[in-house]
């Protein structure tokens, strides 16, 4: 996956998508990775134009919320919404509870912290004030 992002937000937003239509010619094509274009923050990379056997879907993203892109990639690409298997529904389900959990137990800290940062405030203002009471009786 190839990510150029540019400081010149003028410029275009184009996502590009490519689709080799056989297999065979995948690992004569490999180029090392060391060699592959790399993502930049300059446009230094740009997108390559499609090798032989290559279909290049583009979607243009510039200024559109993302479900109307998802809507677009998913009528372009043909791709199918894939729901997920039984043991990723209760991997779900496990992370959904952990996130219920964090989210009391966070609250538990924040009591806790708040009660002793009170706590902390009360015995400084009564250190205090016994040094003024200590320093007026002398």
């Amino acid at each position: 996956m190839l990510v150029n992002r540019s400081k010149n937000q003028s410029g275009p937003a184009t996502m590009s998508i490519y689709f080799r239509q056989t297999a065979t010619g995948a690992a004569r094509n490999m180029v090392p990775l060391a060699q592959q274009p790399h993502s930049s923050t300059t446009s230094e990379c740009p997108a390559p134009a499609p090798e032989e056997g290559e279909r290049v879907v583009t979607i243009d993203m510039k200024n559109r919320h993302s479900e109307a892109i998802y809507d677009e990639f998913m009528e372009k690409t043909g791709a199918t919404l894939v729901a997920p298997t039984p043991d990723e529904q209760v991997e779900m389900q496990q992370v959904e509870e952990l996130r219920e959990k964090a989210a009391v137990d966070r609250a538990i800290m924040k009591k806790y912290i708040d009660d002793k940062r009170r706590e902390e405030r009360m015995l400084a203002q009564a250190r205090q004030e016994a040094e003024a009471i200590r320093m007026a009786n002398q």
